[in-house]
């Protein structure tokens, strides 16, 4: 049993102890009576104790069900993975771990109360630690708001990319617009530093860490892209030459 549970024992059974002396103060002249209910008061204790194991499971396989009928009432368009079906020591009784089976790396807690209620607890993601090429793919998750089962996940799809030692910057387009995300990446972590998308040019860019970062999307259908740099400067691309790939300019 869990810390708290052991907790919950103790508390009644002091209660159960409070109450035989009580019992037998009371009818301490009818020592029979005094000893029967005592003995109905430990077995009864002992009963429970034993009986608990049984209680959480069978409760947690009818919430278990509520879960189910949840995302079914609400979500039937769309498949999830619950777990744990049956209880698991390490979970609390009623709380599960969702998933949309497309999205099999990150999902919800969803917990269901006494009355029967479902509300999500927290969000999770089991993503394992990535690879310099792969860091776009935490966007996934992280992208908008935060997640939930309601959230509508965005279309990310990685056009090109640069990696300069612990510096990483990728073209994306992100439900059809341009964007370019750049990370920090080392073997003791990682970081998004800045994520751009294109209002309505077409193209975006960023400066950053002394480089400019430059994306013009396959359909921009001007000539000539004009940046104009916080120093002052400008550069001048030519869209035929420059468009679809990552331009990186120090």
């Amino acid at each position: 049993m869990s810390p708290s549970e052991n907790i919950y024992f103790l508390l009644i059974a002091i209660i159960v102890f409070v109450v035989i002396l009580f019992i037998w103060w009371i009818v301490r002249k009818r020592k029979k009576l005094a000893v029967v209910l005592t003995s109905l008061l430990i077995i009864g204790f002992a009963g429970y104790y034993a009986y608990y194991p049984t209680l959480k499971s069978n409760t947690h396989t009818e919430r278990y069900n509520t879960v189910i009928e949840y995302l079914v009432e609400n979500y039937p368009d769309r498949k999830f993975q619950v777990l744990p079906k049956e209880y698991e020591a390490g979970y609390r009784v009623g709380e599960f771990r969702v998933n949309d089976i497309k999205t099999p790396s990150f999902g919800v807690s969803l917990s269901v109360d006494e009355e029967g209620s479902v509300m999500q607890t927290s969000n999770w993601s089991n993503q394992e630690y990535p690879k310099q090429k792969e860091l776009w793919r935490e966007l996934e998750f992280i992208y908008g708001e935060n997640y939930t089962l309601d959230k509508e996940i965005a279309e990310i799809t990685k056009q090109d990319e640069w990696i300069d030692g612990e510096l990483t910057a990728f073209a994306l387009t992100i439900d059809d617009t341009p964007a370019i995300a750049l990370f920090e990446y080392s073997k003791g972590g990682y970081s998004l530093l800045e994520l751009q998308e294109a209002a309505n040019e077409g193209y975006v860019y960023i400066e950053e860490e002394g480089f400019v970062f430059i994306y013009i999307d396959d359909h921009h259908e001007e000539e000539i892209v004009t940046i104009s740099l916080e120093n002052g400067e400008e550069f001048v691309l030519n869209v035929n030459q420059s468009k679809g790939k990552l331009i990186v300019r120090d």
